[in-house]
C-alpha cells in the first residue's frame, strides 16, 4: 500500500475514532441533562403541591390540584392517605395500572422525602417516570402525592438528538475525509516528488528542482536534497572536466616522448648533438608529467584530509629570504626579473615550511609565465598590527574581471590575453590555496594598474588546524 492511502486511511481512522467518540459523549450528555432537567420538573411541581395542601388540606385544594394534574399530559395522578387508601386520583386509571402503582409505592412507603425515577414497567411502550412526595403534618407524613407522567416528549426530544448526532456525525466524517484527502495529498506529494528525484539521482540524472520554501521538516529536506543534487551536479562536471584537462595535458608530452622516441629508434645514425636534444625534449616532457601528476596527488590527498602539516615556528622574513635566491634562478630560467622587498622581522608563524615553500614557489611560478620576457615579479611582505601579508605581483596583462573568481578553481584556464608560455597543469593555485587555508590563512587575488597580485595573509594568532 503506497503512502498516500496509507496516510489518507490513518488521518480517516483518527477522524473516524475521533468524531465517534466526540458524538457518544455528546449523546449520552445530553441525555443525561434532558433527563435530569425532566426529573427536576416533576420534583418541583409535586413540591408545589405539597406546600399546598400542608398549607390546606380540604377538598377545594385537592380537587384544584387534581384538575392540574389532568391537563399534564400523559399523566397519572393518585393522592393517598398514610395508609395507601386513595383519597383522589385522575380519571381512567385502569385497574390493573393502579395495581402496578400500589406494588410500587408498597417498597418505599412510609417515606418522609420525595423519590422521582425513571422505570420501564413491562405494560409501558417507553419509559415512564414514577414520583411520591409526603405531605408532613405534624413531623409525621398524613398523604402522599403519587405521579406517573410518560417521557413521550423526553422520547421525541431524545429521537431529534439522536437524529442531530448522527447529522453531525456524518457531516464531520465527510469533512474529515476531505481533510484527509488534502492532509495526505500536502504531505505526500512532495515526499513523493523527493522519491522520483532520488530515483533520478540513482540514474544518474542531477537535473531537477525540488527546492521548497516550506518551513517545516518536508522543506527542509527538500531543499537538503536539492543543495545535495546541485553538489553532485558540480562534482560529475569537475569530474568530467577533470578528466578532459588531465587527458588533454597529458595527451600533449605524451605525444613529443613517443615522436621523439620514435625518432631516436628509426633513426639509429643520428648524430650524438641531434640525440642530446631530442633526449632534453623527452626529459623536459617527463617532467611536465611527473608534475601534473604530484598536483592530482596533492590534491588528492587534501580532498581526502589526508595532507599533514608538521607545523614549527618560524621567523617568517628569514623563511622568504631563503628562497630569493631560487626564485632568481627561476626568473633568469623564463627570461624575467625577480625583485624581493622582505624587511627584517622578528615575527614568528607557526608553520610547515615545506608546504610554504611549495604554496609560495606555484604563485610565483605563475606569475612568471604570465610575465613578459624582461619585465619583473615582485615579492613582497609587510605587517600590520595583527596580521603578516606576502604578495606576489606580476606585470602581465592581468586577470580577466569575470574570472578573478575562478583563478583558485582546478584546472582553471584564462582566455587568450593571458596564455603562458610554457603551459601549466592548472593545479597550482588550488594546491597554493588549500595548503594556504591549512595553515589558517587566506588567499586573494586581484588586478594592479598592470598585472596582477595575488596574496597571502597570515594572522599572527593563528587557529592552526592539522590535516591528517
Amino acid at each position: 500500500m503506497r503512502l498516500p492511502v496509507k496516510s489518507g486511511l490513518f488521518v480517516l481512522g483518527g477522524f473516524i475514532l475521533l468524531i465517534v467518540t466526540m458524538s457518544l459523549a455528546f449523546y449520552y450528555v445530553s441525555e443525561s441533562f434532558y433527563r435530569e432537567q425532566l426529573l427536576n420538573d416533576i420534583e418541583k411541581r409535586l413540591e408545589a403541591h405539597r406546600i399546598v395542601l400542608e398549607d390546606s388540606f380540604h377538598e377545594e385544594a385537592i380537587e384544584h390540584i387534581r384538575i392540574m394534574e389532568e391537563r399534564q399530559d400523559e399523566v397519572n395522578y393518585l393522592l393517598l392517605s398514610a395508609d395507601g387508601t386513595v383519597i383522589d386520583e385522575t380519571s381512567g386509571i385502569p385497574e390493573e395500572v393502579r395495581t402496578v402503582y400500589e406494588s410500587w409505592l408498597t417498597d418505599r412507603l412510609p417515606a418522609e422525602e420525595g423519590t422521582a425515577v425513571f422505570t420501564e414497567a413491562s405494560h409501558h411502550i417507553i419509559p415512564h417516570v414514577y414520583a411520591v412526595e409526603p405531605i408532613m403534618q405534624n413531623g409525621e407524613p398524613a398523604a402522599y402525592l403519587f405521579v406517573d407522567e410518560a417521557t413521550s416528549r423526553f422520547e421525541a426530544t431524545q429521537n431529534n438528538l439522536v437524529l442531530l448526532t448522527v447529522g453531525m456525525a456524518a457531516l464531520s466524517l465527510l469533512l474529515a475525509g476531505m481533510l484527509a484527502v488534502f492532509v495526505s495529498y500536502f504531505m505526500t506529494r512532495p515526499l513523493t516528488k523527493l522519491t522520483h528525484a532520488a530515483e533520478k539521482v540513482a540514474d544518474g540524472n542531477f537535473e531537477m528542482d525540488v527546492y521548497s520554501e516550506r518551513k517545516d521538516e518536508i522543506g527542509e529536506l527538500s531543499r537538503e536534497v536539492q543543495t545535495m543534487a546541485d553538489k553532485l551536479k558540480a562534482y560529475q562536471q569537475s569530474r568530467r572536466m577533470l578528466l578532459s584537462n588531465v587527458s588533454h595535458d597529458l595527451r600533449t608530452p605524451l605525444t613529443y616522448v613517443k615522436a621523439y622516441a620514435a625518432l631516436l629508434k628509426d633513426n639509429p645514425g643520428t648524430s650524438p648533438g641531434e640525440i642530446i636534444k631530442q633526449a632534453g625534449v623527452i626529459h623536459r616532457e617527463a617532467v611536465r608529467m611527473e608534475r601534473l601528476v604530484e598536483d592530482l596527488f596533492q590534491l588528492t590527498k587534501m580532498d581526502e584530509g589526508r595532507l599533514q602539516l608538521e607545523l614549527h615556528e618560524e621567523k617568517i622574513s628569514a623563511l622568504l629570504k631563503g628562497l630569493v635566491s631560487s626564485y632568481e634562478m627561476m626568473a633568469q630560467e623564463e627570461g624575467c626579473r625577480f625583485e624581493a622587498f622582505v624587511p627584517d622581522s622578528k615575527t614568528r608563524l607557526l608553520l610547515d615550511e615545506s608546504r610554504l615553500e611549495q604554496a609560495l614557489t606555484n604563485i610565483v611560478r605563475n606569475a612568471f609565465r604570465h610575465t613578459p620576457d624582461g619585465s619583473s615579479v615582485t615579492l613582497r611582505m609587510t605587517e600590520t598590527g595583527d596580521e603578516v601579508r606576502i604578495s606576489v605581483a606580476d606585470e602581465g596583462p592581468g586577470i580577466p574581471e569575470k574570472d578573478i573568481s575562478l583563478i583558485w578553481e582546478r584546472f582553471y584556464r584564462s582566455d587568450a590575453s593571458r596564455t603562458s608560455k610554457t603551459g601549466g597543469s592548472g593545479l597550482g593555485l588550488p594546491i597554493a590555496r588549500q595548503i594556504i587555508e591549512a595553515h589558517g590563512g587566506k588567499v586573494q587575488a586581484r588586478n594592479r594598474n598592470r598585472g596582477a597580485e595575488f596574496v597571502f595573509i597570515f594572522p599572527k594568532v593563528q587557529a592552526q588546524k592539522t590535516y591528517r
